[in-house]
């Protein structure tokens, strides 16, 4: 355990190409840890693109500089940032005592960072994957800057190994977090039979199998219903069986404040991703809401759920498998009490406050003169 004084205020900087009005895992991670570091008495401020969108709930900390892309890899949309001064971005970054860094390390901000950066770099990798084409071609070039991260975190194991393929060396395995008092204080009145996704609609998610999945629920419980929580990119079109398309409800984008009173109003959440998910903040939620969780057989997931004991696991990209999943749980009362339970106790595990406490150790570890 490292001590350090409290009473000195530090200067941290969070750099990410992902932010609000952008909705997503590194958002929420960003977010949270930014409230939490404030709390404890620092200065904190949060560096990314222009991003077009009106979800700016946090705007006084946050610093914009250059402007966001959006691009196709892997199964999803990432975003990358462009037109970016870089004198601007030095006189920016060197102000602060910490550059925490998160996401990948692209020719994007955080390369451009860690580039013109004199302070203590940290950088958390969030992606898991399979391979990299881009890790592959460009790694003798990248692991210059590589060489210039004085401390790299991973969310999880997942997120570790996908990185450590490329840049052997020390990480440190510090996971997401739930809020959970923002969850908890949510009522247990369920609505019969819905089942909940929430997500972006893109193919990695996997909602298509979900979807599927529906007719054969629907045959056993034809009062079932399917709300699917989250807004989708250009070009990804579900396909819906004429039979269940009216137990389908799409709500759209849905404001993070509106998510605990939508999680706790489900009887079941699925979340049928197939690839890319190095953790899952949104299994916590649905746990933090005491919904039992039906989640993929996942390296990323997996470092969540204990299959039959805060969740159920399926297979990936199998609709059979999701159907009898959640027919199981509509049948079995107990079982659904004690993945509740099992719930609980993992959600509880994962206070931010906890979180941010270890990532903290870890500044001071790294770079003991901090303030």
């Amino acid at each position: 355990m490292v001590c350090f004084s409290e009473n000195l205020e530090m200067k941290i900087l969070f750099v990410s190409d992902f932010y609000y009005p952008h909705i997503g895992g590194v958002t929420e991670h960003i977010y949270h840890l930014a409230n939490e570091f404030e709390e404890m008495g620092h200065k904190v401020s949060i560096l990314t693109a222009d991003i077009k969108g009106d979800l700016k709930p946090d705007e006084r900390r946050v610093v914009r500089l250059g402007k966001s892309i959006v691009i196709p890899m892997n199964k999803s949309n990432a975003r990358m940032t462009g037109w970016v001064n870089l004198s601007m971005l030095s006189s920016v970054v060197n102000d602060y005592d910490v550059i925490h860094i998160h996401g990948v390390i692209a020719p994007t901000l955080p390369l451009l960072s860690l580039k013109v950066s004199k302070k203590t770099n940290i950088f958390t990798f969030h992606p898991a994957f399979e391979s990299s084409n881009l890790y592959k071609i460009s790694k003798n070039y990248l692991k210059h800057y590589f060489e210039k991260i004085d401390g790299k975190i991973a969310v999880s194991i997942t997120a570790r190994d996908s990185i450590r393929r490329y840049f052997p060396g020390e990480y440190r395995v510090i996971p997401n977090g739930v809020d959970r008092d923002r969850f908890k204080a949510f009522g247990k009145e369920k609505n019969p039979f819905e089942i909940l996704f929430v997500g972006r609609i893109e193919p990695r998610k996997g909602l298509q199998f979900l979807v599927n999945a529906m007719v054969e629920i629907r045959r056993k419980f034809p009062e079932a219903r399917l709300t699917v929580a989250g807004g989708g990119y250009k070009g990804m079109k579900l396909g819906i069986p004429s039979e269940v398309k009216d137990s389908i409800r799409f709500l759209g984008f849905v404001a993070p404040s509106d998510l605990p009173g939508i999680f706790s109003r489900a009887s079941v959440f699925v979340s049928p991703a197939i690839s890319g998910e190095s953790f899952g903040i949104v299994l916590l939620e649905a746990m933090a809401t005491e919904t039992p969780v039906i989640a993929s057989n996942i390296s990323g997931y997996r470092c969540v759920i204990e299959d039959g004991k805060n969740g159920l696991l399926v297979t990936p990209a199998d609709s059979k498998d999701i159907a009898d999943k959640v027919i199981t749980l509509f049948k079995d009362r107990k079982l659904c009490e004690n993945l509740v339970k099992g719930g609980l106790k993992t959600a509880t595990k994962y206070s931010w406050s906890s979180i941010a406490k270890d990532i903290m150790d870890f500044y001071y570890e790294v770079n003991p003169s901090l303030p």
